[in-house]
Parts: C-alpha cells; structure tokens; sequence
C-alpha cells in the first residue's frame, strides 16, 4: 500500500465539508481553520496524510472505540499546513518548503470532538504585547522528511477517554515532556492516574471529568510537581494585591462581596502570572471546566501599582474553542471566559524547585524595603532612599511606586543572558561580572523591580527596570532565600553557606538596566 498523499490548495470551506459529519463542538475545528486562513498563518497549501497511526488516538481506540458496537476506523487523517504554494508534484521534495511549515493537525475518525494531537506556531501579531511563553519544538516527518513547528501542544477531549481536564492535562504532561524531559502520557494513561484514589464512579466514558484532587492526583501519578490555590483558600497569599484592591470594612455585604470577589481574582490571576511568566503552564479550572493557560498579553500604557495590571488577558489552550484562545483578566467578554469565573489554579514546577514563587517576591520585597530604609554612613547619617536620589534623579521619581515581576529560571540560562547582556551593554561590565561568578543552583527565581515610568514603552526593548533580586528556589519559605540583589546602583552578594561572608558595594550608573525579555522558545 503506497502513501496517498495530497497536496492541495488551503480552502477552508472544502476542509470543513471533508471532515463532517461529526457531533459535538466544532468550534475548535472551525476556530483554527479561521485563523489559518488569515494573517500571521495566511496558509497557501495544506497536505492531506490519509491513514495515519496516531498514538494517542491508538491509546483511545484500545481503551474505548474497539471496544464499541459501532465500527471505528483504528487510523486517522492528519492535515498539514504551509503558509508558502506547493507545486502538487513536489511530494517527494517536501523538504525544499520546511520554512513555510506552519504545523499540524490530526482529525480522529470519531462521532464527537475529532480534533486530535495538534501543534500550531502561535498567530503572534504584535510582539511587543503579545507573548507565549509556553511553546516547545515539535518534529514531525513527510515521507521522511523532517519538519520543526515550535508550538504548545493542543488536543480536543473525545469525551470517552477523556473530558476537559484530561486533555489539559494531556497539553500540560506533553509540554513538560518536550521542556523538561518527562515522560510522554497517552489519554487513557492520564485517565487512569487521575482516578486511582478519587474514582467517582466508572473510569469510562470520562465525560464527566475531573475535579481539582483528581487533577492533582494524575500529575503526581505523571511525576510533575504541582501546586493548588483555590479562590477560599488565598489568605497570606499575594498580600501587595489587598492594597491595590481593598475590601471596604463600611461597605455594604453585597458590596463587600463583590469587592472580595475581585480581589480574590486578581490574587489567582497574580499567582498564576508568575509561573506562566516562567513557561510553566497553568492548569485553570472554572465550575465546569479546564484549560491551560500559557502565556499573555502585555499594556504598556497600563496605569499600574502592581504588575498584574499590566497584563489584560492570558493566552490559553482551550479544548472547547482552540490553542491560543484570549481569557481577560478585568474586564468579562460578551462570550467566551474572562478570569473572574476562575475557582482555582493549578501551577507546576520542576523538581528540583521547591520554594514558591509567591515566597520568592515575599523575600525580594523584604531585601528591598531593608536596604531602602537602610543609613548609609555618612556624616552626617543618611537613609539610603535619599542617597539613592540624590546620586541617581533617574531613579528618584521611580523608587516611590514599586513594581515587582518575578519568575524562574535556569541558572544557565540566567548566566547566558549576564554574558550577553554585559557584550551588548545593556547591563555595566562590572555588576555583570560579580553576578557572573556566584554559584547558584539549578533554579532561580528573580525578582525585577521597576515602576511605571521605566516599563510604560510602547516598545519592549525600551523597558527598563531599577533592579533584580535573585532568590535560592530550594530555599525554605519565611526564611533569607536572596543569593544577590542589584537595586539603586548597590550590589549585595548574599552567602547561603553561613561561612561566606556577605558584600554590598555602590556601583554609580550601573542602573537602571534592561527589562528581561523573556525568549520564546
């Protein structure tokens, strides 16, 4: 049997028709053959790959559909997408057209939900405001040629191996796979983990999905470490986030209630901002339903006291609308899911990351109102805060309204970005140097500090920041986690082994410096 593929031209009408007739939600379906047929994607030809062994739809055969009255076809139809002409008697030099490969996506032969495995580029515009932090390289083969799509992995639920929360769990374990080296789960697999100890009933047909204990189950079954924050369960948590958005005691208890609500929201929102910022996914569950989100949008003319206003939505992979789908944060669309309906967070890690990243801005926050409030010795004595303005005006109007950003990262990675960083001038030789030559473990969190004068640029490389704060992520929480600070021009090299001793020094006009500009992979 020969490989009977088809080269034609994208038509998303006639792709459409093709797959039909099905049941259930098309809005996957349709939402991502719209956005192919329009810029960034503006795809020219789409590759038809009849009789595909997909192994996720394999797994959900052998676990459900062989087993049906009704016969399933074991083999699906894979589609693949160029946003360049191909000629139709290049099928044999597919690769001279790799540069214009857009992704992918597999339609299973199923009554219900038929979108399978699917990875697309993100459909950026503008990338000054837009950002998928969560996106890994795929590969995939054509008759033996090799195509990259750097992508987040979507899948639709098929509502019998698996409901919403299983396919996100599906996206977020085939992430971790391509980022972190974990190992790959198929659906019934995910199903399965989720319901060893909180069973709930019949294993299949999993359409009733998961709640937040199953989910949590399953990603411990995964070997993915995991955090829970429920919207009843948030005190102590994000405590800056209660100045900006206050519950009145004198108010009204329907007004005091809505104005909880929104605190509530934005304190979720601000926990998950983290860890999304880091290109770790975050499961995000409503009343009824689970997506996760994977990056977001960015408003440079935000008036904000804290950086979580900065961000008007999140990008998420939807399994009832498509990948990278808007979810607002502040504002509730006529349609869709805006953020204040969401009732938890579920955020992971990697192993050997054990402080959160909450406990990690808590202890930067410390060091700074410390060294702020710190006198400098002089004659006569002087608060450092005054110090700081009067040997930098630059920083004195920024020191009154702090922002705080924080995120993980490889201690490479940061390392990397210090050498490029020092090259380019973008950070002085000096300060990068010192920071070059500390050992850090695997992990990091850091902590920037800025405030709206430095960050309110339309452009992203004009975005600058009065410091950083770098935290030990296996450091215990309430404890001091901060291995080095660069703030107002001082630098603080700060010992975790008791026998090192600890150095600040003043370093005139080494900030502010650049905003970091987190690579999308």
């Amino acid at each position: 049997m020969k490989k009977a593929l088809r080269i034609e031209t994208f038509d998303r009408a006639l792709l459409l028709a093709s797959v039909k007739p099905f049941f259930g939600t098309r809005a996957p379906l349709e939402n991502i053959l719209e956005a192919l047929s329009h810029p960034p994607y503006d795809c020219k030809t789409v590759i038809r790959e009849p009789n595909y062994v997909d192994q996720d739809y394999q797994d959900e055969y052998a676990a459900f559909y062989c087993k049906a009255f009704k016969h399933y076809d074991p083999r699906c139809l894979r589609l693949h997408f160029f946003s360049c002409v191909i000629p139709t008697d290049a099928v044999c030099n597919l690769g001279e057209f790799a540069g214009g490969y857009l992704g992918y996506m597999v339609i299973r032969p199923t009554d219900l939900q038929r979108v399978g495995r699917t990875v697309l580029r993100p459909n950026i515009t503008d990338p000054n405001r837009q950002f998928v932090h969560c996106s890994v390289p795929c590969y995939t083969h054509i008759l033996g040629e090799r195509f990259e799509v750097v992508g987040m992995p979507f899948i639709q639920q098929d509502t019998q191996v698996g409901a919403c929360a299983q396919a996100s769990l599906w996206m977020l374990g085939r992430y971790m796979s391509r980022k972190f080296g974990y190992r790959e789960y198929l659906p019934s697999e995910i199903n399965q983990l989720a319901k060893s100890t909180i069973a709930l009933g019949r294993p299949l047909p999993a359409e009733r999905g998961l709640n937040s204990w199953q989910m949590l189950d399953a990603l411990k079954g995964m070997g993915i470490p995991a955090l829970l924050y429920s919207r009843t369960a948030l005190e102590g948590c994000s405590a800056h986030i209660e100045t900006a958005f206050p519950v009145d005691p004198n108010a009204s208890k329907e007004e005091r209630a809505k104005q909880l609500h929104i605190q509530n929201t934005v304190k979720l929102a601000d926990i998950a901002y983290r860890y999304i910022e880091s290109g770790l996914p975050v499961i995000i569950g409503t009343e009824n339903h689970a997506l996760v989100a994977i990056g977001h949008t960015y408003d440079p003319a935000a008036a904000a006291s804290v950086a979580i206003q900065r961000i008007p939505a999140f990008y998420v992979n939807n399994d009832n609308t498509g990948p990278y789908c808007e979810m607002p944060i502040f504002t509730t669309p006529a349609t869709g899911y805006s953020f204040s309906k969401v009732r938890s967070v579920i955020p992971v890690l990697p192993h050997e990351v054990t402080l959160r990243g909450e406990e990690a801005e808590l202890m930067a926050r410390g060091c700074v109102d410390e060294l702020l409030g710190a006198e400098i010795p002089v004659s006569p004595p002087v608060k450092c805060r005054d110090f700081i303005s009067r040997n930098n005006p630059a920083l004195s109007g920024a020191l009154n309204a702090l922002e705080y950003r924080t995120f993980l990262q490889s201690s490479v990675a940061f390392q990397a970005s210090l050498r490029e960083d020092t090259k380019s001038a973008r950070l002085g030789a000096k300060v990068g140097r010192e920071l070059l030559l500390l050992d850090y473990p695997k992990y990091i969190w850091i902590t920037e500090v800025s405030s709206s004068p430095l960050l309110n640029h339309p452009d992203k490389n004009a975005r600058k920041c009065i410091g950083r704060i770098i935290s030990d992520s296996t450091a215990p929480a309430n404890t001091r986690g901060v291995i080095a600070m660069h703030v107002a021009d001082f630098l603080q090299l700060i010992g975790r082994d008791a026998a090192v001793k600890n150095v600040i020094a003043f370093h005139p006009g080494s900030t502010p410096f650049a905003h970091k500009v987190l690579a999308q992979t």
